[in-house]
């Protein structure tokens, strides 16, 4: 039977005191073999209640796509904010949280913990955002509220992916224990950690930058793959064009060989229809004019020859 079964369960995850993270002076005299094993045992208990906590498909949905959402923007930005989702982080002194989504800025967006423990980080988180499902909305609205601004979590965004609801507090200032609600603007929310307004559109949380929606990576995708058959389309259309070009220079080119060759035929039947009316009317040509009846290549030439070789009597007559 596991240790979970085996006590009794306490009225919130988080009021297990396995979850409560060493304070800092302890944290301090533990060596790192002994950080490490008090780390691994938070996540341990943290495992038991996973499947308890579960939110369901959509809820895991709408989570991978914000941190997905996120991660993309800032990545083509340039900008260096490394996007977590369920990495269980250790303030010293209080209870494990474990944000659906949270971020860190100025930091290496590929940067892998296992865990993200505050004193040994040097840092806190700058901003969480929470999705519901089929959690009670107590804890969103009420404790976590509380429980992040006591920790100075600068930013914290709650959003119901059943009603659409999306909600928003911030410290006033570094030093402030508790949150102010963050007034929506035009129907944005807007968080200053991320430099980026939210707002829910048909029922997803989007982000939008200069009040143009930051597509997700899916939409890119699709945006790319649009613009390549686009590309695709005009190469194509190209294509057909210098085929179509090229199939009419070539019947251009077979229409003139084909003229030339009715034009050299016509020439040749010509010349051998003055020769031969010569010879049958006893005409003498000496070779030097056979040749120049044979060498002419002007048709309407060979065509006054032609008629005047059933008149002439002497060769030099068919040629004046």
């Amino acid at each position: 039977m596991s240790t979970l079964s085996q006590r009794p369960r306490p009225l919130r995850v988080w009021d297990d005191p396995r979850l409560r993270v060493p304070d800092e002076e302890a944290w301090l005299r533990m060596t790192p073999h002994e950080r490490e094993a008090a780390a691994e045992a938070i996540e341990a208990v943290l495992d038991e209640y996973r499947e308890a906590m579960s939110e369901g498909t959509r809820h895991v949905k709408r989570k991978m796509g914000i941190a997905l959402d996120l991660d993309a923007h800032f990545r083509r930005t340039g900008r260096q904010v490394y996007i977590g989702s369920e990495l269980a982080v250790l303030y010293p002194g209080e209870p494990v949280i474990v944000p659906d989504v949270l971020a860190v800025i100025d930091c290496d967006p590929d940067y892998e913990p296992e865990r993200w423990v505050v004193l040994d980080e040097k840092r806190g988180i700058d901003l969480v955002i929470e999705v519901r499902n089929l959690g009670k909305k107590h804890k969103d609205l009420v404790e976590n509220v509380r429980d992040y601004a006591r920790v100075r979590i600068p930013e914290y965004f709650s959003y119901d992916c059943r009603s659409g609801a999306l909600r928003g507090w911030r410290l006033a200032d570094p030093k402030a224990q508790s949150y102010a609600p963050i007034v929506p603007q035009g129907g944005y929310l807007r968080s200053q950690v991320l430099g980026l307004d939210l707002a829910v559109v048909h029922n997803r949380l989007r982000f939008f930058s200069n009040e143009s929606m930051i597509p997700s990576e899916s939409e890119l995708v699709t945006r790319l793959q649009s613009l390549v058959d686009e590309r695709q389309v005009e190469r194509d259309d190209a294509a057909r064009q210098r085929d179509d070009a090229t199939r009419q220079r070539d019947d251009a080119a077979r229409q003139r060989d084909d003229a030339l060759d009715r034009m050299a035929r016509v020439q040749a039947t010509l010349a051998r229809s003055v020769l031969e009316t010569c010879r049958l009317r006893g005409v003498e040509l000496d070779d030097r004019q056979r040749a120049r009846v044979a060498a002419e290549g002007d048709v309407a030439t060979l065509a006054v020859w032609a008629e005047r070789a059933f008149e002439v009597t002497r060769g030099e007559d068919l040629f004046a």
